[in-house]
């Protein structure tokens, strides 16, 4: 796979304040929405991991507001790079609008086991679908 790999959205009126301008909170599930099919279309149901398993929490992190988006705007959710570590994997994204940055940031998140929540090696079907 090539990247950034992108996900196209369209925001809707439940995400935006009361001026029309996304609400600051959306911006990470808006990054949450396209990881999700990036996990789907590289790796497979996120679910079948669980159960396998393995699961991930967030550790950390980090978004940096650039412009607003609007009401009924197309806006692009881009994953640039993805860092798999011996129990974490690192996201680096971005929010686009055209040619326009609006958010960048940073998520880490570390793999337990999810019946005890202690940390695991992340496993190998998620490091081949991320390289």
């Amino acid at each position: 796979m090539t990247w950034p790999y992108r996900h196209t959205m369209r925001v809707r009126y439940a995400e935006c304040d009361a001026q029309g301008v996304v609400y600051f909170a959306r911006y990470p599930f808006f990054f949450d929405v396209a990881i999700t099919e990036l996990w789907r279309e590289r790796i497979g149901p996120y679910a079948e991991m669980v159960e396998t398993g393995s699961d991930f929490v967030v550790a950390e992190m980090n978004v940096k507001y650039r412009a607003p988006a609007l009401f009924d705007e197309e806006i692009d959710v881009l994953i640039d790079d993805v860092r798999v570590g011996e129990t974490s994997v690192t996201f680096e994204w971005r929010i686009v609008r055209g040619d326009d940055l609006l958010i960048e940031g940073m998520l880490r998140q570390v793999c337990i086991d999810p019946a005890t929540k202690t940390k695991k090696r992340v496993p190998d079907e998620v490091r081949a679908g991320m390289a």
